[in-house]
């Protein structure tokens, strides 16, 4: 529920959130072809784990952060979802230029209104179609000719894509009762115990240098922890459909990023799409918010 009277003050939230969680892609393409895949996870999350600790002990907000026993096998079963696609997004990273993953990864965001539809009977507008289909021809300006390994990359992101929207409706249908920021805490500390045995299994930790031991620090606590907390606080001031419109900008802070940190840029038509792919996704979510607001 929006705060009146405060919703620059949300804007500014989730814009701030857009920038600590961009750094999440431009460190984690800087790091992983140093260190690897799973060690860069392993820290990753070890560090994340202990920014949540910290914070929910700090706070006193164990008792708040639990999860109710009736809704474990369903949390379990959103768990294999949620490591499974976050080790997708990271490996797609790996493999493509962070800025043309960003702009795939809006997909996320059809997939959870095209879900949303499906299995909750959700209303659909002339506007949000219309967006989806700008969209459309958004995603197939990109991969057109950009070779097999973008082709991989979109395909890659097209399941993640579906697993976190999945996780989305889940919440949405059965877990209105378990504290939002909860997800987030021990989503971390699942993904650092399932890096944990893949390293243990694989022999051994490569130790990073300290430059990239404080690299993979800070972006541990400005993407998955800081760029959370933004997020959720910015919800306070701020409708749910007008902070999606702001974060749906995220890829333009990950294309600068990638341009001024990783001089990486993008081709000419994989600009051009990642920007009509842009449009669709405002146009459709505003269409989604048309809806909200008509409704009593």
């Amino acid at each position: 529920m929006e705060i009146k009277g405060k919703p620059l003050k949300g804007y500014g939230l989730i814009l701030l959130a857009n920038v600590t969680l961009s750094i999440v892609f431009l460190i984690a393409k800087d790091v992983q072809p140093r260190l690897g895949l799973y060690p860069f996870l392993f820290y990753w999350f070890l560090f994340g784990s202990v920014y949540f600790l910290v914070s929910m002990f700090t706070r006193k907000e164990m008792k708040t952060l639990t999860i109710p026993r009736r809704w474990l096998p369903l949390t379990a079963l959103m768990g294999i979802f949620e490591v499974t696609a976050t080790f997708l997004f990271f490996y797609t990273i790996r493999l493509m230029n962070p800025a043309v993953a960003s702009f795939y990864e809006n997909i996320s965001i059809v997939m959870t209104v095209l879900l949303g539809i499906i299995f909750l009977k959700e209303h659909f507008t002339t506007l949000e179609a219309i967006g989806g289909f700008i969209l459309l021809i958004g995603v197939v300006l990109m991969t057109y000719k950009s070779g097999k390994t973008v082709f991989i990359g979109f395909l890659l992101i097209l399941l993640l894509s579906l697993l976190f929207s999945i996780n989305t409706i889940l919440i949405k249908v059965s877990l209105k009762d378990v504290h939002p920021i909860a997800f987030s805490a021990y989503r971390t500390f699942l993904l650092f115990l399932t890096t944990a045995v893949i390293v243990l299994f694989q022999g051994g930790l490569p130790v990073p240098s300290l430059a990239t031991f404080l690299e993979i620090a800070l972006g541990a606590f400005l993407g998955p922890f800081l760029g959370v907390l933004l997020l959720f606080t910015g919800l306070q001031y701020l409708e749910a459909s007008k902070a999606s419109l702001v974060r749906a900008t995220n890829p333009l802070m990950v294309l600068i990023g990638s341009y001024l940190w990783l001089k990486q840029v993008p081709t000419t038509a994989q600009m051009i799409g990642g920007f009509i792919t842009l449009v669709g996704i405002e146009l459709l979510l505003w269409g989604k918010f048309k809806i909200e607001h008509k409704q009593p």
